[in-house]
């Protein structure tokens, strides 16, 4: 948070949320301050997020279409929430993501011709791969020379 100084400020809701014993990620990203703390490097949520769990949940609100009658903020929110949280360029989770070959199988599942492709997703898998590109290079070329090989 920008006004963040000991004794001077509330506790972020995200904060909050992290203080609780069973929290889940769903709880996260339902938290409207979520983005601006992943910009301020709060180090629990980030910690949080680049668990390979956390990665690859996100990793599926971006590429994996949902049933039209499911939850608006599953549809939208989330999915949106989670292209923002990569890309705010977190090293460590940029990281956790393309130094596992699972999860950027995950990732380049979305390209796959029997894989159903919305526009709204397609950006955001998009925004991934750019910043993947920006920050990521040497691994993601890596993988995208085998991924290409196979694909073949």
């Amino acid at each position: 948070m920008f006004w963040r100084m000991t004794g001077l400020s509330a506790a972020s809701p995200v904060d909050t949320i992290l203080d609780k014993e069973n929290f889940t990620l769903d709880e996260l990203l339902d938290e409207d301050e979520i983005i601006q703390e992943c910009k301020a490097l709060n180090s629990r949520l980030i910690n949080f997020l680049r668990d390979r769990a956390q990665v690859e949940q996100l990793l599926r609100y971006v590429v994996e279409e949902v049933p039209e009658d499911d939850e608006k903020r599953r549809s939208f929110k989330f999915p949106f929430i989670a292209c923002e949280i990569f890309t705010c360029e977190i090293d460590v989770i940029l990281r956790t993501l393309v130094e596992d070959e699972e999860l950027m199988e995950l990732l380049f599942s979305f390209v796959k011709p029997d894989h159903p492709h919305s526009t709204l997703l397609s950006g955001y898998f998009s925004k991934v791969v750019i910043c993947l590109m920006l920050r990521k290079t040497a691994p993601l070329m890596a993988y995208v020379q085998v991924f290409l090989f196979f694909l073949v």
